[in-house]
């Protein structure tokens, strides 16, 4: 119903909606902890699935951030005898040191909610008050575990139907959301096209289409985890007050890469080598030997969207997460030491 031209130009980047209360941190608290790493779980549904492995891709480069997914493709709030959210996000909270919780469910919610007394059809208004009362127990399970909650809406669905069902059901969560002190993610609207239509997909920074839905009309592609993780992330710094990473000259524990000068006016033998054009490079080993120590710290402002397949743990993770210098074996051709000796 909506299809992406690539002759359209691109709109300006839409953003989330959020709701928070007046005093999210307590006076002086620091951003991250002791150790300025902030940590946060993914809670949730096949939706939160999605959300999870997106921010894992954006943050994969990003000391200041640490996520865990941890979702059940069948859960929701509705019934927690298919999985108990309020039982389950204690554990995973004791399970290190944890910040927030960003929950992403619902889509499972429009069914009868049972009790051992009795059976609350959907839409209902027993069934809302039971809705209700099993987002407080959610809520609840992360506060009393001291994390904040990042609450994010549902987004628009293709079927009309269903996509007033889950707007009801986002009615139910934002209103227990704001009440409890908790912070909500309003998504939909940087979900919606102009026209405030369900949006299967937009164009990029560069001007290329992308289809961001997946054909079931409810789930998101690849690209539209990537778009909807900077929705979230984008919400989380600005409430969170990240700081910008810092230069060395502001961070003394900033990496340090030693890079050698060559300082002119010396007497002492010249060493080279030809080159790629032909011509002759000379170096001065006296000067080369009186190295000037330079600070270089990696840029990381942009690491999440590289697009760099990096392995954890890998050798180019520590240069593009650290700045650590990984050296060159001795003697090969890019070795310029001059007062190193062999191993």
């Amino acid at each position: 119903p909506n299809e992406v031209v690539a002759q359209q130009p691109v709109a300006p980047r839409p953003e989330v909606v959020v709701v928070a209360p007046a005093q999210v941190h307590s006076p002086g608290e620091r951003f991250g902890g002791d150790d300025g790493v902030f940590r946060f779980v993914v809670a949730g549904d096949a939706l939160a699935r999605g959300l999870g492995a997106g921010l894992e891709r954006l943050t994969e480069l990003d000391p200041r951030f640490e996520v865990v997914s941890r979702a059940n493709d069948a859960s929701g709030v509705a019934r927690p005898e298919i999985y108990n959210w309020p039982a389950a996000i204690p554990k995973i909270l004791r399970s290190g040191k944890f910040d927030a919780v960003v929950a992403f469910m619902g889509v499972n919610d429009y069914r009868t909610i049972k009790t051992p007394e009795a059976s609350f059809e959907p839409g209902t208004a027993e069934w809302q008050e039971r809705y209700k009362e099993n987002m407080d127990n959610i809520l609840a399970s992360a506060r009393s575990n001291g994390a904040r909650v990042y609450w994010i809406t549902l987004p628009p669905m293709q079927n009309s139907e269903f996509d007033a069902q889950m707007q009801m059901i986002t009615g139910l969560q934002r209103e227990r959301v704001v009440t409890g002190n908790q912070i909500l993610v309003d998504v939909r609207p940087a979900l919606l096209t102009p026209e405030g239509t369900y949006m299967i997909g937009d164009l990029d920074e560069k001007g290329k289409a992308r289809r961001l839905r997946g054909k079931d009309g409810i789930n998101f592609s690849r690209q539209g985890n990537d778009y909807l993780a900077d929705l979230v992330m984008g919400a989380i710094r600005k409430t969170e007050r990240v700081p910008e990473l810092q230069s060395s000259k502001e961070d003394p524990l900033a990496a340090e890469v030693q890079v050698a000068v060559a300082l002119p006016s010396s007497t002492s033998p010249l060493f080279g080598q030809q080159g790629i054009d032909g011509a002759s490079v000379s170096f001065e080993a006296e000067a080369l030997a009186k190295e000037v120590p330079q600070k270089i710290t990696p840029d990381l402002s942009n690491a999440g969207k590289l697009g760099l397949r990096i392995s954890r743990n890998s050798l180019a993770q520590r240069f593009y997460r650290t700045g650590e210098a990984l050296g060159v074996p001795f003697g090969r051709f890019d070795d310029f030491s001059v007062s190193a000796t062999a191993p």
